[in-house]
């Protein structure tokens, strides 16, 4: 017992030594620049400075771990957080509005903020917003790009302040206190009466929150008093100014909190915030953006300068920033505090680091006389310790550089980020993104007012080409005047739209007048386009792969018996194109073979014979194939596959190859946290127009076929769930299962058993965990209009999952209740879980669920606040 009880006690001491070391590393890094931080080591108390540097190492999986490193942190250490507090309020306000999971609203909502009580501010326009509107998306953008106090008072009213401050401490800000709005004069009463809200869509009422009280007790805290005196009504007060009922956050947790947003899987799931997918990409862009690349709001650069909201590293300065170098962060500043919380990222040297420091600069230690030394000090510190970490980054040897790409986002104007072409485009794609098709089923119709608006400009010509079985128009559109024919054909099955998407984007790209001109007038000049955006109208309208006859057009490419394979093989001996792009969409069950990645992107030279060869005309399609694939690779690095090159003789991609058009197959899979293929749009659109260069500019030629043939090949290793290592139980024994199923709206088990070479959209470990079958509710409904969700919830807590309806219609089965609805003649056998059985089960440990498997989607059941949410 000795012993043990010394070996733990030397590791305690151990640890704490090495703790302490370790925290030597700021102030040695400081201690070596004597002329600029010599002044700030010697007062660090007087000017209350405190700073967290956290590095970040990746593996070969590019999973991050983190080191961090500070000088003289501590929660005691009170400081006033400022406009620090902006951020976590806007991550709140967007986690409400997803789970409020009200039809029609989201950020981009009319937010109209009325008045009820004494001090209370009513705004219904927002003149600065595109719309002329006030919405959450536009106020989280002010706060971001300039730190607007009004924006993030109208968000601290929508949030409430009773759940600003329960949020955050169920996440595990334990010591953070965010009670009051900024830049107004209310008291602690007015402070806990929260506006009225309305949201409008579409001049419809969609959402109304009345005036909100908080009632509970702040927390109880130790008196805060700071300084020798402070003004108010213009005399001066000399006695220290009470900072007791202030905004808290030490900075610990401020880094905390950013750190949940930057690198959520890294951090416990308690801790992060409810926010979807797009959430996060809308974040990570105006957390980076300049004042001078937004649009609305527009801002004037004398005043709102680069560097305006980003002092770590640039503090002051006027000078245009790199666009190499992006800071992912907010600031804050008042009463002398000055504060920033950041990410900075470098995307040419691969470095990236988290910085979180603060320091006080109040000489005369006199409150709201406007008398702060932020010019002469806090500013310049901020800028040479920004310096002082990213010189060191720069040296700090790293066993894997990291892949940045997350980060890399579109910007709301068109700025010029690198000499490459594809770095430009990835980087400016938002300004060619078509909205009206951000979804995955378009028709016919969706498309027709896109081509009717391409007929008005004259460098396109808009011809129809012949009309599907069902007498809907295909057309081609032509654009340049080269030599080197291009024909690209999408759609040829109607549940593909994915590169149809893409196409009308890159119509954009080439009618938008910006810096890209060069490029654009090289392909437009050295090539002649012939594209084809939707082959196959009717299986679009019906969102199905075949056409009206149910013909498969691609196996009809001999006998020609549906007249939109006629219309395909016409246009290929018309036109007779050097090159020609097939656009699909495969399963987004395929992975990269012997990986756990989505085949995200697939690529295909396709056979012209049983034998494989290859031909010079086949070698091209290899080569430009070669190009696109190091374009990509390096935005979705190991998401890139290569497709089954088994020839199939009725096949339309393997007869144009053999009718000497160099063909390139593109098949877009699926990308976890990407349903709608946003992504992936993005990346055939990149894709797309970089293989255009290289065919204009003919520097394909440099490539190689045994860089096409390294490209891995296709598996199909993914389920849309799966769960591990689950118990299950039959006649009274006990095995060890794991479960694969497939479906969205709902699941069917498609395998069981041991599925350890297999992976999932969404996965989970269930050690430890009994699986069951959820029971079938005894009795049939009319429907589920009377039904609240608190009853459904209570059904889930007694093990029914399922309800049967005597008519079941197609509003009642898109319901947003965490139960399973299915016609009256369903049976459900709660016993064996059958391979093919619809999913409805039910993960227990003892005897409580803690998880179930419903409509597609894993829900973790939270006894705390007795309801279920999806899992990450």
């Amino acid at each position: 017992m000795r012993t043990t009880a010394l070996a733990i006690l030397c590791i305690m001491m151990g640890s704490l030594a090495f703790s302490q070391q370790e925290n030597q590393l700021l102030e040695n890094l400081m201690q070596s620049q004597p002329d600029v931080f010599g002044e700030i080591l010697k007062k660090h108390k007087k000017y209350e400075v405190q700073i967290i540097y956290t590095q970040i190492d990746r593996d070969a999986e590019n999973k991050p771990s983190f080191t961090s490193h500070y000088f003289n942190v501590s929660p005691e250490h009170y400081f006033y957080p400022a406009s620090t507090v902006k951020l976590p309020v806007a991550l709140l306000a967007l986690e409400k509005l997803n789970k409020l999971q009200v039809e029609g609203l989201d950020k981009y909502s009319t937010m109209l903020t009325d008045s009820a009580y004494h001090g209370q501010i009513a705004v219904h326009q927002d003149p600065t917003s595109q719309s002329g509107q006030p919405n959450i998306a536009h106020y989280i953008k002010q706060i971001l790009l300039v730190s607007d106090n009004e924006a993030y008072n109208r968000l601290y009213e929508f949030v409430g302040q009773a759940e600003i401050n329960r949020a955050l401490k169920e996440k595990g800000f334990a010591q953070t206190d965010i009670i009051h709005r900024l830049s107004v004069h209310a008291s602690e009463k007015e402070n806990r009466y929260t506006n009225p809200v309305r949201f409008v869509e579409n001049g419809k009422e969609v959402y109304r929150q009345p005036l909100v009280y908080n009632d509970q007790a702040l927390a109880n805290r130790k008196k805060v008093k700071k300084g020798k005196g402070f003004m108010k009504d213009g005399e001066l007060v000399k006695k220290p100014m009470d900072f007791t009922h202030k905004n808290k956050m030490p900075l610990a947790e401020m880094q905390a909190i950013l750190k949940a947003v930057l690198f959520p899987e890294s951090v416990p799931a308690h801790q992060r915030f409810d926010l979807a997918p797009e959430d996060y990409r809308f974040l990570y862009q105006y957390m980076s953006q300049l004042p001078g690349e937004s649009s609305y709001p527009s801002y004037d650069p004398e005043t709102y300068h680069d560097a305006y909201a980003k002092p770590l590293l640039y503090g002051n300065s006027k000078e245009p920033l790199p666009k190499h170098i992006r800071i992912f962060n907010k600031l804050g500043n008042a009463y002398g505090y000055s504060i920033d919380n950041a990410y900075v990222v470098d995307f040419k040297n691969k470095v990236e680091f988290m910085l979180s420091a603060v320091i006080h600069t109040n000489e005369n230690q006199v409150f709201n006389d406007d008398r702060y030394e932020y010019e002469e000090i806090a500013l310049p510190f901020m800028k040479n310790l920004g310096q002082l970490i990213y010189d060191y980054e720069l040296k700090r040897t790293r066993t894997h550089h990291p892949d940045l790409n997350k980060f890399k986002v579109e910007y709301d104007k068109i700025v010029k980020v690198s000499e490459e072409f594809h770095e430009n485009l990835y980087q400016n794609y938002a300004h060619y993104h078509q909205k009206s098709l951000n979804f995955q089923r378009i028709k016919r119709k969706d498309i027709e007012p896109l081509i009717e608006d391409l007929k008005d400009d004259p460098a396109f010509e808009v011809s129809t080409l012949g009309h599907s079985v069902e007498g809907r128009p295909v057309n081609l559109i032509k654009v340049g005047t080269g030599p080197v024919k291009v024909m690209l054909w999408s759609q040829m099955h109607g549940d593909e739209p994915t590169a149809t998407r893409a196409l009308f984007e890159i119509f954009n790209f080439l009618r938008t007048k910006d810096f890209m001109q060069k490029e654009k007038e090289e392909i437009l000049s050295k090539t002649t386009l012939y594209i084809i955006p939707m082959l196959n109208p009717d299986g679009a309208e019906r969102f199905q792969r075949r056409n009206a006859l149910s013909f498969d057009l691609n196996r009809d490419a001999l006998r020609l018996q549906a007249p939109e394979a006629v219309i395909l093989k016409k246009a290929r001996d018309t036109y007779n194109p050097q090159f020609g792009f097939n656009l699909h969409d495969q399963s987004k069950h395929y992975n990269v073979y012997r990986t756990g990645k989505t085949a995200s992107i697939s690529f295909l030279a396709p056979a012209y014979n049983y034998e494989k060869e290859v031909n010079e005309v086949r070698g091209n399609a290899m080569k430009v194939i070669v190009s696109m694939n190091e374009v990509i690779q390096q935005y979705m690095p190991g998401h890139v596959g290569k497709y089954n090159d088994s020839f199939e003789p009725r096949a339309f991609g393997d007869n144009i190859q053999k009718w000497g058009t160099s063909t390139i197959l593109i098949e877009s899979g699926g990308k976890i946290g990407d349903p709608e293929k946003r992504e992936l749009v993005k990346m055939n659109f990149v894709g797309i127009l970089q293989a255009l260069k290289t065919i204009a500019d003919q520097s394909y030629q440099k490539y190689n076929l045994d860089q096409y043939y390294s490209i891995p090949d296709n598996d199909r290793k993914f389920f849309d769930i799966l769960i591990r290592n689950a118990s299950t139980s039959l006649n009274g024994h006990n095995f060890r299962t794991d479960l694969g199923l497939f479906g969205e709206a709902s699941s069917s088990i498609a395998d069981k058993g041991d599925l350890s070479t297999y992976y999932g959209y969404q996965e989970l470990d269930a050690t430890g965990y009994t699986l069951q079958v959820g029971k079938l509710y005894p009795e049939i409904l009319d429907s589920i209009d009377k039904i609240s969700r608190e009853q459904a919830l209570q059904w889930l807590k007694e093990g029914y999952t399922t309800l049967r309806l005597h008519q079941l219609s197609p509003t009642e089965q898109a319901h947003s209740f965490p139960l399973q609805l299915v016609n009256a003649d369903f049976t459900l056998d709660t016993v064996k879980m059958e391979v093919g059985d619809k999913a409805a089960l039910l993960l227990l440990k003892d005897q409580q669920i803690h998880f179930t498997i419903l409509k597609g989607k894993i829900h973790h059941w939270t006894k705390e606040i007795n309801k279920a949410h999806e899992t990450e």
